[in-house]
């Protein structure tokens, strides 16, 4: 049995469409809770990590823009799932979880995979059989 990997690209409204990663090997199946949190794993080590590592070192942490620009990595994962400071990084990390969650379950995020929507938190993605998934964020409109 071979690694099987599946695409991660963020979409924003159609118009902004970035590849972001792959979603962890090793798995045949995962659900699209899973899906959502291995997208969060993505942010939290691209935008997050950094910026606490350099609080733990005494140094103050630049403004994220800095950051990536700083690491070269200003192409790299948006942040969908950045709020809500907290000072404990595994609580953090939760929180922003459970907001990819609740972003999903009120529709400002859909999750395409190839050409089907998810449907739900606990649906099954076979890994083998999906190329890619699209996480699309719907931005509400000024004054709307």
């Amino acid at each position: 049995m071979g690694s099987f990997f599946m695409l991660l690209i963020d979409e924003i409204a159609g118009q902004d469409v970035r590849q972001v990663g792959h979603a962890p090997a090793g798995k045949l199946t995962m659900t699209v809770r899973e899906l959502l949190h291995a997208r969060v794993e993505l942010e939290w080590h691209d935008r997050i990590k950094p910026a606490e590592d350099l609080h733990a070192g005494g140094r103050a942490a630049p403004e994220s823009h800095e950051a990536r620009l700083n690491r070269g990595t200003e192409g790299g994962v948006r942040g969908f799932f950045v709020g809500g400071d907290c000072a404990v990084p595994e609580r953090r990390r939760e929180r922003m979880c459970a907001a990819a969650e609740q972003a999903f379950l009120d529709q400002r995020i859909f999750v395409l995979l190839d050409d089907r929507q998810a449907e739900s938190l606990d649906q099954v993605i076979e890994v083998d059989r999906t190329g890619a998934a699209t996480f699309l964020l719907l931005t509400p409109l000024q004054g709307g």
